[in-house]
C-alpha cells in the first residue's frame, strides 16, 4: 500500500483536497477535449465553469493541498491544528465547488447572476482563513525556507485576485460596483485575470519547483526569486487598476524574467541531458521548468503588445485570442499540472502510478505542445489532433492517482500523539 506524505502531519487534509481537485479536473478535461476537437462548442456559462473548474477546482485546490504538506513537513502538529486543517480543507473544497456551480448556473437562478459574487465572497473568506493558518505555520519553523515563503506570498496574491474576482462578479451582475465609479470598477474587474494567472500562479509555481528541486539549498537566490515575482505581481495589479499597464507592464515583466533566469541558472545541471537520466519522478518539476520558460516567452510577447498598445482585450483578433489561450494553458497544464502530479508521484508509488507517470510525461508534453501551436497559428486540425491526446493522458493519470489516493495509508504524527 502507498503511504501518502510520510512525515507531513497534515497529510490527511492534503489528501482530501487533492482528491477533490482530481475529481473536479475530470469535468474540466471532458469539456476541454470536446471543445478542442470542435465536437461541441459550449455555451458561455459552461465555458466559464470549465475555466474556473480548472483554475480553482484543480489548481487552487492543488496549491492548497501542497500547502498542507509543505507547512507541516518536519514539524510537530497538535491535534487541534490537525482538526482545523481538515475543516479548512473541506471548507476550501465546498467553497470552490459552489463557486464553479455558480458559473455553470448562469442566469437560470438569478437573472443578474448575483450568485457569483456571493459564492466568490465565501471563497474569499476561506482563503483568508488558510492564509492566517499559513502565516502561523511559517513562523513556527526555526529555519527559513524560500519555498514556504514563495507559497505564502503566492497565497497573498491569491487573496488579492479573489478580491478582484468579487469585484468582477459585482460588475458583471450590476454593471457597477458600490462606491466605485464606472471606469474604476471596470479597471478593477479587468485586473482579476492577470492577478490570478501572473500574481498568484507564477509565484506558486516557482515556490513548488523550489520545494521539489532546491529545498535543501540555503542560499539567498531562492528568496530573491520569490520577492521579485511577488513585487512583479503587485506591479501588474497596480498597472491594470490604475490604467497604467502600458507604463508598468514592461518593468514588471523584467522582474519576472530576472527571477526566471535565476531559477534556470540554479537548475542548469538538472536541465542538462545528463540531469534527465535517472531523474524518475523528478522529471515533473524539470518539465514544469521547461514550460515556465515557454510561459515567460509568451508573457513577454503579450507585454510587448500592451506596451505598444496593439491589443484590445475587449476586441481580440483570432491570433491574439489564440496566443492568450496558449499562454493560459501553458501555465495551467505545462507548469501547474506537472508540479501537482510531481508532488503526488513523489508520495504515491506503485506499478500503476509508474505507468501513469510515463503517460503523463509523453502524452501531456506532446499534446500540449501540438495544442498550443494550433492555438497560436489558429490551425484547427492541430487542436483537433492534440487536444484528445493531452486530455486522454490526463484522464488516465487522474483515474490511476484517484485509486491510489483512496487506498493510500496516511502517516499522521498528530494522530499518533493523540
Amino acid at each position: 500500500m502507498s503511504v501518502f506524505a510520510p512525515g507531513a502531519a497534515l497529510a490527511g487534509a492534503s489528501r482530501i483536497t487533492f482528491t477533490a481537485a482530481s475529481l473536479i479536473f475530470i469535468y474540466t478535461i471532458v469539456i476541454g477535449i470536446l471543445n478542442g476537437m470542435d465536437v461541441w462548442e459550449p455555451e458561455h456559462d459552461v465555458l466559464m465553469s470549465h475555466v474556473h473548474s480548472g483554475t480553482l477546482g484543480w489548481i487552487t485546490l492543488g496549491v492548497g493541498a501542497m500547502a498542507f504538506l509543505m507547512f507541516s513537513e518536519g514539524r510537530d502538529v497538535a491535534v487541534g491544528e490537525l482538526r482545523q486543517a481538515n475543516a479548512m480543507a473541506w471548507a476550501l473544497v465546498g467553497a470552490v465547488v459552489l463557486y464553479v456551480l455558480a458559473f455553470l448556473a448562469g442566469d437560470t437562478i438569478f437573472d443578474d447572476r448575483i450568485q457569483r459574487p456571493i459564492f466568490g465572497s465565501v471563497l474569499f473568506v476561506v482563503v483568508i482563513w488558510q492564509l492566517v493558518w499559513m502565516v502561523g505555520a511559517y513562523r513556527s519553523y526555526e529555519t527559513a525556507s524560500a519555498a514556504r515563503l514563495g507559497l505564502l506570498l503566492g497565497w497573498i496574491s491569491l487573496l488579492i485576485g479573489a478580491a478582484l474576482g468579487v469585484v468582477l462578479g459585482l460588475y458583471t451582475s450590476n454593471g457597477s460596483v458600490p462606491g466605485l465609479d464606472d471606469e474604476t470598477a471596470s479597471r478593477f474587474a479587468d485586473a482579476h485575470p492577470p492577478a490570478m494567472v501572473i500574481g498568484f500562479l507564477l509565484v506558486a509555481a516557482f515556490a513548488v519547483v523550489e520545494w521539489m528541486l532546491h529545498d535543501k539549498d540555503p542560499g539567498r537566490a531562492g528568496f530573491v526569486q520569490m520577492w521579485l515575482l511577488f513585487v512583479a505581481g503587485i506591479v501588474i495589479n497596480i498597472a491594470f487598476v490604475t490604467g497604467t499597464d502600458e507604463q508598468l507592464a514592461g518593468p514588471a515583466n523584467l522582474l519576472m524574467i530576472a527571477a526566471g533566469l535565476t531559477l534556470l541558472w540554479r537548475s542548469r545541471a538538472m536541465l542538462a541531458p545528463d540531469g534527465w537520466r535517472g531523474a524518475g519522478v523528478a522529471r515533473f518539476p524539470r518539465l514544469a521548468l521547461v514550460f515556465l520558460v515557454v510561459y515567460l516567452v509568451l508573457l513577454t510577447v503579450l507585454v510587448s503588445w500592451i506596451v505598444r498598445d496593439v491589443i484590445e482585450f475587449e476586441a481580440l483578433t483570432e491570433s491574439q485570442e489564440g496566443l492568450l489561450l496558449a499562454f493560459d494553458h501553458t501555465m495551467f497544464l505545462g507548469v501547474m499540472t506537472n508540479i501537482m502530479f510531481g508532488v503526488l508521484a513523489m508520495r504515491l508509488t506503485s506499478p500503476r502510478v509508474a505507468l501513469a507517470n510515463k503517460v503523463l510525461w509523453w502524452g501531456v508534453s506532446i499534446g500540449l505542445t501540438g495544442f498550443g501551436l494550433g492555438l497560436i497559428t489558429t490551425t484547427a486540425v492541430l487542436k483537433q489532433i492534440f487536444a484528445p491526446i493531452m486530455g486522454v493522458s490526463l484522464l488516465f493519470a487522474l483515474v490511476t492517482y484517484l485509486g491510489e489516493l483512496r487506498s493510500a495509508g496516511v502517516t499522521n504524527d498528530a494522530v499518533a500523539q493523540s
